[in-house]
């Protein structure tokens, strides 16, 4: 009897075992850099029932922007409205810098010479988040009003999350004291600290590998890939996957691109490919190995978010060619060929962008797909879109991190969580059924970004 005891006993303990480590294995875990780092903070606190693991390259905490855009915008709806987006104030930087005669040995930045003022729709994500982000608080009673209300996951899930946050050097972008601010909500939120792992390296405001054929490390500039001699995305999934993960080569033909809509337009030309929504693009791209695909629940899903101007839709050109119409004509709104029917040849619409493919760059080369073959991983490659409805406010493309779309941003109604989450999930369990027939555009990445 007792013989017999000790074996249902063992059975019972061995189940529950099983069944832990089956459900760990069926949660995701998710990384991004700079707004793609802010964006992956905010679905694991408010997805934290589903999200295992979470990764920021430069970026941030929960809820930082708070709702100063969205608010800002409706106030200024009936007197100036996006005017207000001029205005601009001088930093110390500026007058340090102006004020140095050894200034011209550093080199100049003089994008750290302005920032916005406090009447300024974006004065809260760009000069305080990124810029002075010590004078931002944690709105920690605003997450647990909205886990009352069932916005995010209840927050006890977040006990045994693991972060992984990444800070360059010479980021010139974001303040570096925005790490330690991370690392105190994660601990604020209930993160055991032994699950926190804060690393400053090298690098600026971009992606570093330890490729030799990226971006230099000091740069911030597109395809923000840079040679830095350190494997990120190789610590960020060692930290939240596995910490015994293997490294190898990749398949080219195991890259696809996956349909972000269910609409499957695919017979129409790329440009009329329809959209989930004005921020998202039509596809995004998945690596998974030919086992992943017909068994999925042998697999595990790690999602990898871009940055600004770090989707294939962004063209820097036709950055520079709108930012020439704000500073000649103050004109901040970005038009159709269809709508738009003075100063045709003068001002640029949308259609005059070309679409430059930087997240397949950033797919092949910034690392994460070199350890999916050896480790049963399928990595996604969610994406934003740019088209008229991103100006004046997202320009560049970002993940909404800062209430550009609508101030539920950083809760289960926000236009860009309620629509990434089923995505990911369909993913996770039937990613086949996403493939589009359509082969990724590797011959326009090598055109447009050629190798050293």
């Amino acid at each position: 009897m007792n013989k017999l005891f000790v074996i249902l006993c063992f059975l019972v303990f061995s189940l529950a075992i099983s069944s832990t480590f089956s459900q760990e294995k069926s949660k995701v875990t998710i990384s991004g850099i700079s707004s793609g780092g802010f964006m992956a903070n905010q679905m694991a606190t408010i997805y934290s029932s589903e999200i295992s693991g979470v990764g920021t390259v430069a970026g941030g905490f929960y809820y930082c922007a708070e709702d100063y855009l969205p608010k800002k915008v409706k106030q200024d709806a009936n007197t100036i409205g996006t005017t207000n987006l001029f205005l601009f104030e001088p930093t110390a930087k500026m007058i340090n810098d102006t004020l140095n005669p050894f200034i011209i040995f550093h080199g100049l930045n003089p994008q750290t010479w302005f920032r916005p003022q406090k009447g300024n729709p974006i004065y809260r994500s760009v000069a305080v988040c990124m810029g002075e982000p010590d004078k931002a608080q944690l709105e920690l009673s605003y997450l647990k009003k909205n886990e009352e209300h069932h916005l995010v996951d209840p927050l006890f899930n977040l006990r045994n999350q693991k972060a992984y946050i990444f800070q360059g050097q010479s980021d010139s972008v974001l303040n570096s004291k925005m790490q330690n601010k991370l690392k105190e909500q994660y601990l604020a939120v209930g993160l055991k600290e032994e699950n926190i792992q804060l690393e400053e390296g090298k690098g600026s405001h971009n992606f570093p590998t330890d490729r030799a054929d990226g971006i230099d490390c000091s740069k911030e500039e597109v395809p923000y890939v840079s040679s830095c001699g350190v494997d990120v995305a190789g610590n960020i999934l060692k930290h939240t996957v596995n910490s015994e993960l293997l490294r190898g080569e990749f398949n080219r033909d195991h890259i696809y691109l996956v349909d972000q809509t269910q609409l499957l337009n695919i017979s129409k030309p790329e440009e009329e490919w329809m959209q989930p929504s004005p921020s998202i693009a039509p596809y995004g791209y998945l690596y998974a190995s030919e086992k992943c695909l017909q068994s999925p629940d042998s697999c595990q899903l790690h999602v990898a978010l871009h940055g600004c101007k770090m989707s294939d839709s962004y063209q820097e050109s036709f950055q520079t060619q709108y930012q020439n119409q704000v500073n000649s004509y103050k004109i901040l709104s970005m038009r159709s060929k269809k709508d738009w029917r003075g100063l045709y040849n003068v001002l640029p619409t949308i259609e005059d962008k070309v679409n430059q493919y930087g997240l397949l760059k950033f797919v092949l080369d910034a690392g994460y797909i070199n350890y999916a073959e050896a480790n049963d991983l399928m990595i996604l490659f969610p994406q934003t879109w740019i088209t008229e409805n991103n100006f004046p406010y997202n320009p560049k493309g970002c993940w909404d991190w800062f209430g550009w779309t609508d101030e539920n941003y950083a809760t289960k109604k926000g236009a860009e969580t309620k629509w990434l989450m089923p995505f990911i999930r369909s993913v996770a369990e039937n990613p086949k059924a996403r493939i589009l027939p359509v082969a990724p555009k590797f011959d326009l990445v090598e055109k447009n970004f050629p190798r050293k």
